[in-house]
């Protein structure tokens, strides 16, 4: 199929490691569509540019390719999805955790054969912080991002299941070693959610110059949704280091070398 020419790129990434706050730091860059969850599950959430205006202003459309997306997903990948519309790049994420899925596998093996779309791989160092962070949201919040300036839900201690979160961290890093493997001959960038939260603009011009864009002043559009330590978040806190390190991991959910 004939596609648009233009810079293309995917965020790759596991659930919770600040996509959100990347994806809304790289619109800022007025040559860039970045576009959110396009892929996601029944319904197209974080369209940008000129996508988020049809979807907006045409009635039935966003529906429509709702539905055709899993259908004819090559047609919407690069006619609708990887559209710049005279800017210069464009792209959306998509999470391992679909990445991984039947539904998805048609999508995968398109961006796996077309090495022209470059990869943006997000990753979090402190996989028991990422772990964290998912629970709180399936537990508690029931919201992924909350915009800057606005209220943040209260969030209560809980206790952790030693098992499951020791299964999430090595799940995690088993799907990061299979996305890697999987996208090895496209153009990659590794970001990491621990330099983008210190250096926001740092980091986004090393995807500008990776999308050979110029520089560009950003802006954080999102807060921060946990804030408390672990310390003061799990209430078997002391018990889950212990299992950590009896598991050869640290205090992050790293591997002990």
């Amino acid at each position: 199929m004939m596609r648009l020419r233009t810079d293309m790129y995917m965020i790759a990434c596991a659930a919770r490691t600040g996509s959100t706050m990347l994806v809304r730091l790289l619109r800022s860059h007025p040559q860039l569509i970045s576009h959110g969850e396009v892929w996601g599950g029944d319904a197209m959430v974080g369209m940008d540019g000129q996508l988020a205006e049809s979807c907006e202003l045409q009635p039935g459309f966003q529906q429509a390719l709702e539905q055709l997306r899993f259908e004819q997903p090559e047609r919407v990948l690069y006619k609708h999805f990887f559209d710049a519309r005279g800017s210069q790049a464009c792209g959306f994420k998509l999470k391992f955790d679909e990445l991984v899925q039947p539904r998805w596998s048609e999508v995968r093996r398109l961006v796996e054969a077309d090495t022209d779309i470059g990869i943006v791989f997000l990753h979090r160092d402190d996989l028991l912080q990422r772990y964290l962070s998912h629970q709180v949201v399936l537990r508690q919040t029931g919201i992924t991002n909350v915009p800057s300036g606005g209220t943040l839900p209260q969030i209560e201690s809980f206790e952790v299941d030693i098992e499951d979160c020791i299964a999430d961290i090595a799940e995690t890093r088993r799907r990061r070693h299979e996305f890697e493997a999987a996208f090895a001959a496209h153009r990659c960038l590794h970001l990491h959610y621990e330099a983008l939260a210190a250096d926001p603009q740092g980091e986004c011009d090393r995807v500008f110059d990776f999308l050979g864009l110029p520089s560009a002043p950003v802006r954080l559009a999102t807060e921060k949704l946990v804030r408390d330590p672990p310390q003061q978040l799990v209430l078997n806190y002391n018990v889950l280091i212990s299992a950590l390190r009896d598991a050869g991991l640290d205090a992050v959910g790293q591997l002990v070398r």
